[in-house]
């Protein structure tokens, strides 16, 4: 009997004394439920799609030149791209160092001069020499040389001007005076960046940007000796 009944799958009976023992044979397995052989498949197409993105958004990205990222320091560029300040779009043009003068009247002077063709992002106008307190040169990692404020101007179509208008590009020309100092053959200008906040005094919200504010960008620019003028 015992025999007969653990062919059938019906509980078994235990040696003599030993009580009853529940023994089941041929037990079917249940499937799991269809949304359980589905999670492999559905999760293998959320990562096929947020790779693709992220392919998409790099290659934008490189068309744009846009900067390299340097983990815990400024982005790396060169002349040419464009760079976003926060307030303002700059593209670095040339670089150039000779003797020169800037007008007929002034004398004639070592003077290394960056050319960089800049937008106003924001809604009114600012100066060329508040454009020019975002800007200096690098000669070395963490050391900064202000260009001088008073030499430094802006051109629109062959015109001086001292004014950067909403959307109107401007190439503004920033003069360093190195009297005796060695040119170097390729400067690192760096861009601080404009940061959009509300002011301590009052409720009115501005653009600034200070010596103490943190570099956006590094760029790198061949500069051509020998320049006359």
């Amino acid at each position: 009997m015992n025999e007969r009944s653990e062919e059938h799958g019906t509980p078994g009976l235990s040696p003599v004394g030993e009580g009853p023992i529940n023994v089941y044979y041929d037990q079917p397995v249940a499937p799991p439920p269809p949304d359980e052989v589905n999670k492999p498949r559905h999760r293998l197409r959320v990562v096929l799609i947020i790779a693709g993105v992220l392919v998409v958004l790099v290659a934008i990205t490189g068309a744009a030149g846009g900067l390299r990222a340097q983990p815990g320091g400024p982005g790396q560029s060169v002349a040419g791209r464009t760079v976003n300040q926060g307030l303002f779009d700059v593209r670095i043009l040339d670089a150039r160092f000779g003797r020169m003068k800037l007008s007929s009247f002034d004398p004639l002077e070592n003077l290394l001069i960056v050319r960089m063709r800049v937008t106003d992002l924001g809604d009114q106008s600012y100066g060329v020499s508040s454009f020019i307190g975002g800007v200096a040169a690098e000669p070395k990692p963490g050391k900064y040389a202000e260009p001088d404020l008073m030499a430094s101007e802006g051109d629109v179509d062959g015109q001086n001007t001292s004014e950067i208008h909403p959307r109107l590009p401007v190439v503004v020309q920033a003069v360093w005076k190195l009297g005796s100092a060695t040119p170097p053959r390729t400067l690192t200008v760096a861009l601080r960046l404009w940061e959009y906040g509300q002011s301590f005094t009052t409720d009115e919200y501005y653009w600034s940007v200070t010596k103490q504010s943190p570099v956006k960008a590094e760029v790198k620019v061949p500069v051509r000796l020998g320049a006359t003028s």
